[in-house]
Parts: C-alpha cells; sequence; structure tokens
C-alpha cells in the first residue's frame, strides 16, 4: 500500500472517529429505566395512612394531620378540620406518583430542583413526614419542572434525587391546611339585620320578603338619610362565603366588648355572631388590630310569605342550623377587618344629613 493510499486511510479513520463522538448516545440507563412508585408499599397504605406531618421551609411545621373517626384535623390549630380536599389530593397524588427519571445526588445542586433540607430557612420545598409504624420514609417535594410535566423529589433518606410524573404542589402556609370555609348565608335569603355594640348603639334594617330588593334602616333620626341603598343593603352580605383566618378554641378570647351580629332568613334561620376587636401586642405588630367571632345558629318562627309551607320552613331551617352548629361550636376564628367591619356598623356609618335644597 502506498505511503498516499494510506495517508487518506488515516484521515478518514480520523474523522469517522470525530462524527462518532459528537452524534448524541442513548445510554442503557435511559433506555432501561422503568417508572417506579415514589414511595413503594404507600399505594396499599393511602386508606389507612392516620398521621402526617407538613414542614415547610426554616423547619417550620406547617400542621400535623391526624385522621379521627369523622374527619382529619390539624393539631397546631387546636385540633381543628383540616381541609379535607387538600389531604386527600395529597394522599391520591403520593399513592399515584412515578418515579419518571433519576436526577443528581449531589448535595450542591438540590437547591436547583428544591429538593433541599427542609431545615435550611432558603429551602424551597415541602417535606412529608408519616408515622413510624408505616414504615414510610418522608419526602421532599421540591420544585415543578420547567418546560415539562412533573415536579422533582427526594426521599429524606436518600442522596438521589428525581422526577415523577405528577405535580403535588402543597400550600404553605398553616391557615391553608385548615377547612377555611366557616358559614354561607347568602344575602339575598337576608330579611332581618340587627346589631348591638357594648355600649347600646343599635342598628336594625329589614325588608318584608326575600322577594323585595331593598332593605329599610329602622330609626333614623330627623333631619338624616340613608347614605344609599347599597349602604344598607350591604348589611345582609356579612356571612355570605365567610372564610376564617385563624382559628382556637372560644375560651381563648375575651367577648366582654364584642359586638352581637344577628341575621334571620326568609326559611327561618337564626345566626348570632359576636365579634370582637383584639390590638396585637406591639411585639408582632404594631398598630394592627384582630378581628374574632363566634357563631350560634337557631331558628325562629316566621310570618313572611316565601310560597313555602311553615312545617317545610322550620324542618329545613333546624336540620341546616344543626350542620352550623356542630361544626362551629366551640371556636373562634379570626376574621378579614372587611368582614369584621360589615357586622359592626353603626347608624353613624350608615346615615348621612339631608341635603338642604333652598
Amino acid at each position: 500500500m502506498s505511503k498516499k493510499h494510506f495517508s487518506w486511510l488515516a484521515i478518514l479513520a480520523v474523522l469517522a472517529t470525530a462524527v462518532a463522538l459528537l452524534m448524541p448516545r442513548q445510554t442503557s440507563r435511559v433506555d432501561t429505566f422503568e417508572p417506579a412508585p415514589l414511595l413503594p408499599g404507600f399505594a396499599g397504605q393511602a386508606n389507612t395512612i392516620d398521621w402526617l406531618r407538613i414542614t415547610g421551609p426554616g423547619g417550620e411545621v406547617l400542621a400535623t394531620l391526624e385522621r379521627g373517626p369523622e374527619r382529619w384535623t390539624v393539631s397546631e390549630a387546636a385540633g381543628y378540620a383540616a381541609d379535607w380536599a387538600v389531604v386527600r389530593s395529597l394522599l391520591a397524588g403520593l399513592a399515584q406518583a412515578q418515579v419518571v427519571e433519576a436526577k443528581t445526588s449531589s448535595p450542591e445542586y438540590y437547591d436547583r430542583l428544591g429538593v433541599s433540607d427542609v431545615s435550611s430557612p432558603d429551602a424551597q420545598g415541602v417535606m412529608v413526614e408519616f408515622s413510624a409504624a408505616s414504615g414510610l420514609s418522608a419526602v421532599i417535594l421540591g420544585n415543578t419542572a420547567s418546560a415539562r410535566d412533573g415536579q422533582y423529589a427526594r426521599l429524606a433518606d436518600e442522596a438521589r434525587s428525581v422526577l415523577i410524573d405528577r405535580e403535588l404542589d402543597l400550600p404553605k402556609s398553616r391557615e391553608d391546611w385548615i377547612e377555611r370555609a366557616i358559614v354561607d348565608i347568602a344575602d339575598d335569603a337576608v330579611v332581618e339585620v340587627d346589631i348591638r355594640h357594648a355600649d347600646g348603639d343599635a342598628v336594625q334594617a329589614r325588608r318584608a320578603s326575600a322577594d323585595e330588593e331593598n332593605f329599610t334602616l329602622d330609626g333614623i333620626a330627623e333631619g338624616f338619610e340613608p347614605r344609599s341603598e347599597w349602604t344598607v343593603n350591604s348589611l345582609a352580605g356579612a356571612l355570605t362565603a365567610l372564610r376564617l383566618d385563624d382559628v382556637v378554641q372560644e375560651g381563648e378570647v375575651d367577648w366582654t366588648t364584642a359586638t352581637v351580629y344577628r341575621l334571620l332568613t326568609a326559611d327561618g334561620l337564626e345566626i348570632r355572631a359576636e365579634v370582637v376587636a383584639t390590638p396585637l401586642a406591639e411585639e408582632d405588630d404594631q398598630g394592627a388590630t384582630e378581628y374574632w367571632l363566634r357563631l350560634t345558629a337557631g331558628v325562629y318562627t316566621t310570618g313572611l310569605d316565601t310560597g313555602v309551607s311553615a312545617e317545610a320552613d322550620d324542618t329545613v331551617a333546624r336540620e341546616r342550623a344543626q350542620q352550623i352548629n356542630a361544626r362551629v361550636q366551640g371556636w373562634a376564628y379570626r376574621i378579614p377587618e372587611y368582614k369584621a367591619s360589615t357586622m359592626t356598623r353603626r347608624m353613624s356609618d350608615l346615615v348621612q344629613p339631608i341635603a338642604d335644597d333652598s
């Protein structure tokens, strides 16, 4: 073979090697990777798990969840009911979660995936722990994947992080683990509102039936008139979609100066709410005020023409009152200021001097 021919063969061999090195290669690890449960054995225990602890950044325990005879509860909220929709979503998601790809085992890269130890104040993930009896490893749920489906996760006792096939985006505040709905009384069902302040100031507004559009404000002093129909009508909406910001046992709140807000509905339901303003300690939030509420439901006899028999009205109202009391009895709720403001209006907030047109 001539030297010239040999040289060309050598050049071609070098080029072929270079092309082979530059081409993307599929490793046997990718080809043979099989999806596997994130928590082996959890699917068989999902319906019997009775204890969970959710820990957020900085090691803050967001919620310790315990399954009771009737519902899940949150220990940090004095055993108040947990939001079942959130708990159910978590249990179902963990039972179904499949690992679809192995990721880094190097701690220096955990923060990119949000799977660092949650004891760090800068952690991004949320850790879910199970009782020792379950035999399950705690799992840190990290960031959602970018430009693809899934979420990063890591078993707390393992170095390897993984990508799972779904997103389990858990609340990172305690109140979002609690059942936040308190009561929902539609304003168009209300026929009477009564507000009594501890100092004797009172407000009363009513309408003849739920079909009547506007409320009439009673006890307006001579020379004054309602600021507007909306101002008076808004009194009926205080208990519409009422949600809590926090909850404690009612004995922890001083109700001495409470304002009593009472409403009646056309079907015979009566709700009595006590509302009290509690200034926060200066070290907590200087100048801020919290508003706490407790509720009692009952029935009353109405002469209103609602198109339903009195007997049927009474039955519906009693059942509804019992359901409300079963949920709220013994509890004090911290509520948003705008809701408390509606329930504590004074006559001076509702009227204005009649304009002198002369």
